[in-house]
């Protein structure tokens, strides 16, 4: 079975558990629906200014040299790979931080972040296939971006309440969907070399279940914990400030680097 076979059967049980907790057709409550309301509005804010960023602006240009183009990419994803596997450590550190009367909360959310553990080394692949040096990828120190990205999260998970993670995962895995659908359709116009598209490709559709998913249970955990509400928030505040700009422009200072521009 491959990787990321197994992180998507991992990724349909937890969508399968947590729609046993909310059954189909019931409702959640206006103020749990109209949170999520918020979250997406903020999340649009965040898209807004995404596509208003240089490197957007230059990817989705057809004038673009494609070699920039790829250039650009293949920082992105060695970022990803820095970063992740502090996000999922993290995670898994808050989730197991829950109330321990609550595994019903927990079991979904553990099985979601199980299937994103191996995505750093995902982002790896296509990074090498971009003509990368695993060699320098492991054994480098992260961009600031990156160690912002990770500190953040880490922070988060460890010393907040658990339930503040859900405001830094929330905007990731909805966002996530949105900029690698348009990517795929940016980066066939530049000619963008199929085999190294795994990552972006399994992410535009694999994270769309993950954003219902972090819908459901950011709805279930403040119907149940009204508090949370301010908890998840500041979760957000905070992840907002660090993803993806920053990464991005550390992503595309490199670019220019090695294409002496």
């Amino acid at each position: 079975m491959s990787s990321n076979h197994f992180g998507s059967t991992l990724a349909a049980e937890a969508d399968e558990i947590s729609q046993s907790i909310k059954p189909r057709g019931k409702q959640f409550t206006d103020e749990a629906e109209a949170f999520v309301q918020t979250l997406d509005r903020r999340v649009a804010e965040m898209m807004s200014s995404v596509e208003n960023s240089e490197l957007y602006q230059l990817i989705a240009n057809p004038s673009t040299d494609p070699k920039f183009v790829a250039a650009m990419v293949k920082y992105v994803l060695l970022e990803v790979f820095s970063y992740g596997p502090h996000v999922t450590e993290a995670t898994f550190t808050a989730i197991g931080r829950f109330p321990k009367d609550r595994p019903d909360l927990m079991k979904p959310l553990i099985l979601h972040d199980l299937s994103e553990v191996d995505h750093g080394e995902l982002a790896l692949k296509d990074y090498l296939k971009l003509g990368g040096s695993e060699e320098e990828a492991r054994s480098r120190r992260m961009t600031p971006s990156s160690f912002n990205m990770a500190a953040t999260c880490r922070r988060i998970g460890e010393a907040e309440s658990p339930f503040a993670f859900l405001g830094y995962m929330y905007p990731f895995e909805t966002l996530t969907p949105l900029l690698t659908e348009r990517a795929k359709a940016f980066l066939q116009m530049h000619g963008f070399p199929m085999e190294a598209r795994v990552f972006i490709d399994t992410h535009a559709e694999e994270d769309i279940g993950h954003a219902n998913l972090l819908a459901l249970m950011v709805k279930r955990v403040v119907e149940d914990y009204p508090e949370a509400k301010g908890d998840i928030l500041f979760g957000f505040d905070c992840f907002e400030r660090v993803y993806p700009l920053p990464i991005w422009e550390d992503a595309l200072i490199h670019a220019k680097a090695e294409l002496g521009l």
